[in-house]
């Protein structure tokens, strides 16, 4: 008889059933219950597979259970256990054991899997993917040594390569997304490259071969090479990576691979490379990256250059060196022929990265880009470039065309965030009415005070290493911007922008600082993967690594407020009564064409007054992207849509709401993609957006807030030390 606590077998049989709950119990365990607090598997499930972990005697350990959905796959066990069988020694270290029994099949189809616990613990073992990024450099790394030197290495003494066609080669890694009108099929024609009636695309200033062609067999000559096959995971993204932490500290050389439902004996060994380096580049190109920044990215991952390291933001160069150049390490001896398979193979996993859903349209339509380049440098490098004359001329970027969905969806205005929930908070010890709130890479929020000090956590609200502030002070509120890609921090004093950097080993770099000419700078409100400076005469936007210079814009005579979105690519200033968006690579747009912005001093009706003082100022945002703009002034709330410059909202202010504005220190307004706005003035945060303005609840006076880049956090800051991090 097996005894288990009857609120557990009840949790049981309401989330997986009756049946998954006989089967534990006939599994002779004396005591059975389930790990509380109730465990939830780290990282993503795309199988629609629940997860939870029990606690079995005799003997006393951790078994977790999953049940997987008919339809899943169901060979998943079997795989399992051949992966373990394949090379033990590599199993012991870097796989997941499998108790007895192993797994058993249920009457409705669904499948019930048990395994052991990776390295032990179910608290102190993360996905790859929730690393910091100099922590996923070290396991890519050690993943891809792993891979190719030891899982393979009886495989490779014994290897004798195969020599296949392209698209024999794309066939077969494509298989069940590609034949019977598979996603990969509805993506292509989404983005107007189906029916494959050219073998030629046009992306990125290049012609370059049609990809998608090329597994259609359409491609004269059809290049024949040599492939090296072995073992392989064969879904090797980041969330099937797990690492131990003992003690904060990661353990990259104890890694585990888990879900071996795709594991294959014989498979291509450029597959799981290729993966690991795609899922790396994910949130880097989830956003639309500017066309400089994105071709020299797209180069150089397949045919690397150092001169491309100055338009790619440096924490994604460093990801693609740690797979690229550890591979190459590994593979010396196979060389160049490897090389070719592995640029074979990202042409395949990148088309298969355009299924994902769960990879943002911007970033699909990236990986689609990135499978025409790397078929390129394929044939480049097999001697077939030239099999086919590309035409003379080409009319657009092939990945532009009319009635592909754009990365920001055109849509009106339809406010619907809200603070959801309380994540986590702390009290900072910093009272300050002039500290900075922001996001940095992975959901970290980062602290700057009003000397220059930076406070860190992690997305779980766990201190991390910062540092201490420097004279001069910051010379007034707001000037502390954090970058979203890189543990980066800049700083605006009198006469000098300081960038400190935060490295491994709580390190910190602070490069040279960048002068500033005539000392009066300002920060300019950014999402954080460039930043910008203004003079009041010319806004300059600059990367974070060391303050270098990307573009320069002329101010508009009385700039009243600017701001930026996250990757540069939509900077709007503003008059009192005039927004200015400027788009790059677009013409720029004025509102004030349809239009004015409402705009003076509330219950001023002298118009000898209005006449003497100055025009009245107002505030700026701009959603992560860049998909809409919004303002407040004095008078009104405004929201305009950036693709087309059109206002999507307006609607006047409450007297107490002017009232409110009028002198306020400390105001800080912020964007989302759905065009809402939250707006701190007075150490009050409300939604001017929402039913005529709503007040969100908050503990203490505000200090400053901040959105994450994916728009799902939210940090408020009081002035009495209290940090809040919020679900959107």
């Amino acid at each position: 008889m097996t005894r288990v606590p009857s609120e557990d077998a009840e949790w049981i049989r309401d989330t997986c059933g009756q049946e998954v709950l006989d089967r534990l119990l006939d599994q002779g365990w004396s005591d059975l219950r389930l790990h509380r607090p109730l465990w939830s598997a780290p990282g993503d499930s795309y199988t629609g597979a629940v997860l939870f972990a029990l606690l079995v005697s005799p003997p006393p350990r951790q078994v977790v259970v999953k049940v997987m959905a008919a339809g899943a796959p169901g060979a998943e066990v079997e795989a399992h256990e051949r992966a373990l069988a394949a090379e033990p020694d590599f199993a012991r270290r870097h796989l997941v054991g499998l108790p007895h029994p192993a797994g058993e099949r249920l009457s409705d189809g669904r499948s019930v899997m048990y395994q052991n616990v990776a390295a032990g613990s179910l608290r102190d073992v993360v996905p790859a993917k929730s690393l910091q990024y100099w922590e996923l450099n070290r396991v890519a790394e050690e993943v891809v040594t792993g891979l190719l030197s030891d899982w393979n290495r009886a495989a490779l003494a014994q290897a004798v390569p195969q020599a296949t066609t392209l698209t024999a080669f794309l066939g077969g890694e494509l298989d069940d997304v590609w034949w019977a009108g598979g996603s990969l099929l509805a993506f292509a024609s989404e983005l107007g490259v189906l029916p494959a009636l050219s073998p030629w695309l046009f992306s990125d200033g290049l012609p370059l071969p049609n990809p998608y062609h090329l597994v259609e067999g359409g491609w004269p000559g059809d290049p024949v090479v040599p492939v090296l096959r072995g073992l392989g995971h064969g879904d090797l993204h980041l969330d099937n990576i797990l690492v131990p932490r003992w003690e904060k500290e990661i353990r990259p050389e104890e890694y585990r691979l888990i879900d071996l439902c795709t594991f294959s004996a014989d498979t291509n060994l450029g597959r799981d490379v290729a993966t690991l380096l795609l899922s790396s580049l994910v949130p880097y190109v989830d956003y639309e990256l500017p066309p400089d920044q994105r071709r020299a990215l797209l180069r150089y991952v397949v045919d690397p250059d150092v001169a491309h390291r100055a338009h790619i933001v440096p924490v994604a160069v460093q990801a693609v060196q740690a797979v690229r150049e550890t591979a190459r390490r590994q593979m010396s001896d196979w060389g160049d022929p490897f090389d070719v398979q592995l640029l074979l193979s990202l042409v395949a996993g990148a088309l298969r990265f355009t299924t994902y859903t769960g990879i943002t349209p911007a970033g699909r339509t990236f990986f689609a880009r990135l499978a025409a380049h790397a078929a390129g440098e394929v044939l480049a490098r097999t001697g077939q470039g030239a099999a086919v004359r590309p035409p003379a001329a080409f009319p657009h970027d092939s990945f532009s065309l009319a009635g592909f969905r754009q990365p920001v969806p055109a849509t009106d205005f339809g406010p619907d965030e809200f603070p959801q929930r309380v994540r986590w908070r702390t009290e900072t010890g910093l009272r300050d009415d002039r500290a900075v709130v922001g996001f940095g890479p992975d959901h970290t929020v980062v602290v700057v005070d009003r000397e220059g000090g930076v406070r860190r956590w992690t997305v779980f609200g766990e201190p991390l290493s910062g540092t201490g502030g420097r004279t001069p002070r910051i010379r007034l509120g707001h000037q502390a911007l954090v970058a979203s890609l890189t543990p980066s921090v800049v700083v605006a004093s009198p006469r000098e922008l300081q960038i400190v950097h935060f490295v491994e080993d709580d390190g910190v770099l602070r490069p040279p600082p960048v002068p500033l000419r005539d000392g009066d700078h300002f920060l300019v409100t950014s999402g954080g993967d460039v930043f910008a400076t203004h003079d009041r005469r010319q806004l300059t936007v600059r990367q974070f690594e060391d303050g270098a210079v990307i573009e320069t814009l002329a101010c508009p005579p009385g700039l009243a407020a600017s701001a930026l979105s996250t990757d540069g690519s939509v900077v709007v200033m503003a008059r009192s009564r005039e927004v200015f968006i400027h788009r790059r690579g677009r013409e720029p747009l004025r509102t004030s064409m349809a239009k004015p912005v409402a705009n003076s001093l509330p219950r001023m009706r002298s118009a000898l007054l209005r006449a003497v003082l100055p025009s009245p100022g107002l505030q700026l945002a701009v959603a992560p992207s860049g998909s809409h703009v919004g303002a407040v002034t004095f008078e009104e709330v405004v929201v305009w849509r950036t693709e087309d410059g059109r206002e999507v909202y307006r609607r006047a202010l409450t007297n107490r709401e002017a009232v409110d504005a009028l002198g306020a220190t400390g105001m800080r307004l912020v964007c989302t993609e759905a065009g809402t706005l939250f707006w701190l003035h007075r150490g009050r945060l409300s939604i001017p957006t929402a039913d005529g303005g709503t007040q969100v609840q908050q503990s203490g006076t505000g200090s400053d807030v901040a959105i994450s880049r994916d728009g799902k956090l939210m940090a408020l800051l009081s002035r009495e030390g209290r940090l809040e991090v919020w679900d959107l």
